[in-house]
C-alpha cells in the first residue's frame, strides 16, 4: 500500500466521523427542543441540516471504507502485503456455511426488532410525554413500538437474503491471510491495525463444520467493542488452520 494511503484514510475518517457526531446532536437536541417548547421553523431547519449532514458523513464513511478495502484487498491479490497462506473453499461448502448462516440470521432477526422497538418507543413517549394525555402517550408507545418491531425484523431478514443471495452467487470462494489483516472475498477484515487486535481466535464446530471464529476487538478500557467472523475449514487444511489460530493468537 502506499505510503499516504493509510494517513490520509485516517484523517478522512475522523473528520468525517466528528461531523457526524456534529449532525446527529444537532438532531437530538432540536427533537429534545421541540419536545419541551414545540415545533418552530428554525428548530425545524436546524434538525433537517443535522439530518442532511448526519447522511452525507454517513455516506462518506461508507464510501471511503468500501475504497480502502478494496485497496486493500488488490494489494494483498497483488503481492503489495506480505500474505501468511491462501484459502480457496468450494462453491459446495460455501453455500452450505452460507445457507447455515442465513438461517441463524432468520433466528436472530427478532433481536433487531425488539431493539429498534425499545429504541423508537423511547423516542416517541419522550416526544410526546408533556402533548399527550398519559393514556394517549402508551396507546403511541405500544403501537409505535408494534410497528418498529415488524420493520426492524423484516429489515434483518431482507438483509439476510440478499447476503444469502449474493454470496450464493461466488464458485469459489477465496481468503487471504495477511499479517495485520485477512481478505474475505474482497471483505478487508483488519488484524493488527487501527487499534484493531485479535482478542480470541478459535477453531470450532459450527454450520456442521469446522470453522475458525475471530474475534477482533477495539478500543480501549469500558469502551472497548468486538467484532466475530467464522471462515470455513476446508477439509484439507485442519492442520493449517491451527497454525493461524497460533500465529494470529501471538498478536494478542
Amino acid at each position: 500500500m502506499r505510503v499516504t494511503e493509510k494517513p490520509r484514510f485516517t484523517i478522512a475518517i475522523f473528520g468525517l466521523s466528528l461531523l457526524m457526531i456534529a449532525g446527529l446532536s444537532a438532531c437530538i437536541l432540536m427533537v429534545v427542543f421541540m419536545s419541551v417548547d414545540g415545533v418552530t421553523l428554525d428548530k425545524g431547519m436546524v434538525l433537517f441540516l443535522g439530518i442532511l449532514i448526519t447522511t452525507f458523513s454517513l455516506k462518506a464513511i461508507i464510501k471511503n471504507n468500501r475504497g480502502y478495502s478494496q485497496q486493500r484487498a488488490e494489494d494483498v491479490r497483488n503481492g503489495d502485503e506480505e500474505v501468511v497462506t491462501k484459502w480457496e473453499i468450494d462453491s459446495e461448502q460455501w453455500r452450505r456455511f452460507y445457507k447455515a448462516k442465513y438461517e441463524d440470521s432468520i433466528r436472530d432477526a427478532s433481536g433487531f426488532g425488539w431493539a429498534a422497538a425499545a429504541l423508537m418507543g423511547i423516542v416517541s413517549g419522550f416526544s410526546l410525554w408533556n402533548r399527550l394525555e398519559l393514556i394517549e402517550v402508551i396507546v403511541c408507545i405500544i403501537l409505535v413500538s408494534s410497528i418498529s418491531f415488524l420493520v426492524g425484523k423484516y429489515l434483518a431478514i431482507l438483509k439476510a437474503r440478499s447476503d444469502l443471495n449474493r454470496q450464493s452467487q461466488i464458485q469459489v470462494a477465496e481468503i487471504h491471510f495477511a499479517k495485520s489483516s485477512i481478505i474475505y472475498n474482497s471483505k478487508l477484515i483488519l488484524v493488527n491495525e487501527f487499534g484493531y487486535r485479535p482478542n480470541q481466535i478459535t477453531i470450532q464446530e459450527q454450520f456442521n463444520m469446522n470453522v475458525m471464529v475471530f474475534t477482533i476487538e477495539s478500543g480501549i478500557g469500558h469502551r472497548k467493542s468486538s467484532l466475530s467472523y467464522s471462515i470455513p475449514i476446508p477439509s484439507d487444511k485442519a492442520e493449517e488452520a491451527k497454525k493461524l489460530v497460533s500465529y494470529y493468537n501471538q498478536i494478542t
